[in-house]
């Protein structure tokens, strides 16, 4: 590829991002749909503050660094000794991306405050959305933590609830030194995303070796031994983590919880070592770089036993639950870094005399890109205030998600949807934001495809991060799998039957607020495919689960604008709303479409002539 011999000429100033709240429109509806009307002031200024502080020059050094220094391992010390003590090595920018999102709550936020207030989930998941883009990926421990923090906490009355309880307090806390990340270790050689094939073993200590040694904490090491081999596994730097292994004579599947570090036996200076864990390598990746993912030999790691034998899959599946929702809203938060990297790059970069966002056509794709994103956030933003309805938190009274007809009042219907939702948005939104940001790259031409020196410009970063997203917690196809076990499993009848009514409920309301036209077309298309989940048998519904969570989605995402733009008449939602029904078709005039593509991107009519 060549370079432009010159420069000169091409922006008018350097391309400044403004930070995404509140100029991230799409982000703006969600606040105003999900939290309390209007906004408390708390929440506001907390989420423009951060805004500021994600594009701040020190995060933005912070970024560099973790990328120009990436994990390593220091496998033996200078006289040849294995370094059993220290041997993982990160950077000075990970560890500060990681303390950063640690004081800002972007976990603890979930378990803080009353939950007779509004839904702290929303809270937390727009600050992990803001984060994504300047993160360096430090939300992939943060996904981790939250849901071993859910899982300990659902274990708080077990035999080893001390020890859990200490450690689900550190995984929540914000305080520097006090607070903890946790790993999630599944993935093996053998298996892969099927845990059925993990070769993990862990048997019971009896006798004087049942509580032998002390965790880096001083708290008892586990009674149960764990032998084996995890092929991928990150946040390798946590400080404890939560495992699967087989257990018993028939190998059943269990989980386990293990502190990282222990103490080393015999010191008198509280010296400690990894836990029965030999980090063999660091994977080469082609992107999250500087997330430390390594293979990892156990020999003799000791742990404890989370709930009972052989229900490791189904205590383990509280983690993905909320791991799939972080790697939701982490696909929405790059790819609106990446929409907002375009726009700013557009009202300085020229080209025939003209800036990018005076040239209709150049608008118009970014305008397609913009609805596409609308439509994800919503799907998103919706699951999310359903994962916090689920976990007990209320809708505020004051927000218009509790006044409109989008959230089930019944819990049973609320934990249909999100059981029955969740793989979908996870397998398209993930697709979605790698396209889109592929997109991003392109709407800035040959400085996209730059691995550039200044981080916020950085678009191919985030995309090269973000093409982890459709594979990690489930590849697409895994997703439609489960979308499938979602409705032909148990339970499935009832999910399948809350899903119809919800849509049903939606187009009824499109009926009443003129998307009479766009209601018939959408009642058509779920009649179809409602019609195929229901009668067809499983086997052809897994051959054909990609189409379903496509099928899906756009149903979903139909529904989910349509009873936004519903609830106050907002003109330029409606457009959205229209512009996703139809598939960008139109029956308007190009250049009053292309008015209306630069309010989508811009918010703002004015235009030069054309």
């Amino acid at each position: 590829m060549e370079a432009s011999s010159s420069t000169k000429g091409f922006f008018q100033t350097k391309p400044v991002i403004p930070p995404q709240f509140p100029e991230d429109k799409a982000l703006q509806r969600i606040i105003s749909l999900h939290l309390p009307s209007p906004t408390p002031k708390s929440i506001s200024d907390d989420l423009l503050r951060f805004s500021r502080l994600v594009l701040s020059k020190q995060i933005l050094g912070y970024i560099a660094d973790a990328e120009r220094n990436t994990p390593y391992v220091k496998s033996h010390t200078s006289f040849g000794v294995e370094n059993k003590e220290d041997p993982l090595v990160t950077s000075e920018g990970w560890r500060e991306l990681q303390n950063t999102g640690i004081r800002e709550g972007i976990v603890a936020l979930a378990y803080e405050g009353s939950k007779d207030q509004w839904n702290h989930r929303i809270h937390q998941y727009v600050k992990y959305h803001l984060w994504s883009g300047s993160s360096a990926i430090v939300t992939c421990p943060s996904a981790m933590t939250d849901g071993a923090a859910k899982l300990l906490g659902r274990h708080l009355n077990d035999e080893n609830r001390e020890i859990f309880a200490k450690a689900r307090s550190k995984l929540i806390s914000r305080e520097k030194g006090v607070a903890w990340t946790s790993g999630q270790w599944m993935t093996e050689r053998k298996g892969g995303s099927d845990v059925r094939g993990t070769e993990t073993v862990a048997t019971k200590v009896i006798g004087k070796d049942e509580t032998d040694g002390l965790d880096a904490d001083g708290e008892p090491l586990g009674p149960w031994k764990i032998n084996g081999f995890k092929w991928f596994s990150s946040a390798t730097d946590a400080n404890m983590t939560v495992l699967l292994a087989k257990t018993g004579k028939d190998g059943e599947i269990s989980a386990f919880y293990a502190p990282l570090r222990r103490r080393v036996n015999g010191s008198a200076n509280g010296e400690t070592e990894l836990n029965g864990i030999r980090i063999q390598r660091m994977k080469n990746k082609l992107g999250t770089k500087p997330l430390p993912t390594a293979e990892l030999e156990l020999k003799g790691m000791r742990g404890y036993l989370i709930g009972k034998e052989g229900q490791g899959v189904k205590e383990i599946s509280t983690v993905l639950n909320i791991t799939r929702m972080q790697n939701i809203v982490s696909s929405v938060g790059a790819w609106g870094r990446g929409l907002a990297i375009s726009r700013a790059f557009a009202r300085v970069r020229s080209s025939g005399g003209r800036l990018l966002c005076d040239i209709p056509a150049h608008v118009r794709g970014l305008a397609q890109e913009h609805v596409k994103y609308w439509a994800h956030m919503h799907l998103s933003y919706f699951i999310a205030a359903l994962l916090g309805r689920s976990e007990g938190f209320p809708p505020s009274n004051d927000s218009s998600a509790a006044s409109s007809l989008m959230l089930p009042q019944n819990i049973e219907d609320i934990n249909a949807l999100y059981r029955i939702l969740t793989p979908i948005a996870k397998a398209q939104t993930a697709l979605a934001s790698i396209n889109g940001l592929r997109a991003c790259m392109e709407s800035l031409g040959g400085v996209g495809y730059l691995e550039n020196e200044d981080p916020e410009l950085n678009v191919a970063r985030i995309f090269r991060d973000t093409n982890v997203l459709a594979i990690w917690e489930g590849t697409t196809d895994i997703m439609a799998d489960d979308l499938v076990r979602a409705i032909k499993g148990r339970g499935g009848d009832t999910a399948l039957s809350c899903l119809k009514a919800w849509i049903e409920n939606a187009l009824v309301v499109g009926d009443k607020t003129g998307f009479q036209d766009e209601t018939s077309r959408l009642r058509f298309a779920a009649e179809q495919v409602l019609s195929d989940l229901a009668t067809k048998d499983k086997e052809e519904l897994k051959w054909k689960g990609k189409d379903y969570l496509r099928d899906l989605d756009f149903l979903v995402c139909s529904c989910l604008l349509i009873l936004d733009a519903s609830r106050d008449g907002n003109d330029v939602v409606r457009e959205i709303t229209l512009r996703w029904i139809h598939t960008g078709n139109s029956t308007q005039h190009w250049r009053e479409q292309s008015v209306w593509d630069k309010i989508i991107v811009f918010g703002e009519a004015t235009q030069s002539k054309l």
